[in-house]
């Protein structure tokens, strides 16, 4: 890739809009964007806008997992048929571990990095809207569930509903840290309870 890439990405077209109204930007039907760059500042580049990428395309359709096993997804991001090109998994692996370095993904330990959440939205900016939503709700005088914040009548048009749990215990984490809230064992994690005794996050 050279630096015409880096001006592709920065400003031109929309190239392909899916039906879900997702757009990938022009870089998106560019075919050496496919093959993992040797040099190490091209490398960056080309990770940056991978990442910015998975990152809008995630937020929009209200994802959190990344599996590289899971062909409907990977076969939209990564797969361009249009051009006939597609990302190895290897290369895939290795803008995940980019996005790691920055904070905005995290692997899953168990998958052998197979699996990484993907923080479209930090665990802080999380807990600012729920702590936010639980006061003007006027709901810190209970005990809520997981289950409640993320699946509840109440927070259906929240953007956090069906939040991943993953992210959710992240969250519960920084409020709880922050001293806003504590947390309350259950039988299981839908189950866990959380108090909030402050004005806000």
């Amino acid at each position: 890739m050279s630096q015409s890439t880096s001006n592709a990405a920065q400003g031109l077209g929309q190239a392909t809009t899916l039906a879900s109204g997702f757009q990938f930007p022009s870089i998106h039907n560019f075919p050496p964007f496919y093959t993992l760059q040797p040099t190490a500042s091209t490398w960056k580049n080309q990770s940056d806008l991978w990442g910015t990428i998975i990152m809008r395309y995630y937020r929009h359709h209200r994802l959190y997992q990344l599996d590289l096993d899971d062909s409907t997804t990977n076969d939209q991001l990564f797969n361009n048929q249009r051009i006939n090109r597609k990302l190895k998994p290897e290369t895939i692996q290795a803008i995940i571990e980019e996005m790691v370095k920055k904070g905005d993904a995290e692997w899953d330990a168990t998958s052998r990095k197979r699996r990484a959440i993907i923080y479209w939205r930090k665990p802080e900016d999380w807990a600012a809207m729920i702590s936010s939503w639980v006061f003007e709700s006027g709901l810190n005088n209970s005990i809520l569930t997981y289950y409640e914040i993320a699946h509840g009548e109440n927070s259906e048009d929240q953007e956090f509903y069906n939040i991943h749990p993953t992210v959710l215990q992240k969250t519960m984490d920084v409020l709880v840290k922050r001293g806003v809230a504590a947390t309350f064992q259950g039988a299981n994690f839908e189950e866990m309870g959380v108090k909030f005794f402050n004005a806000g996050a």
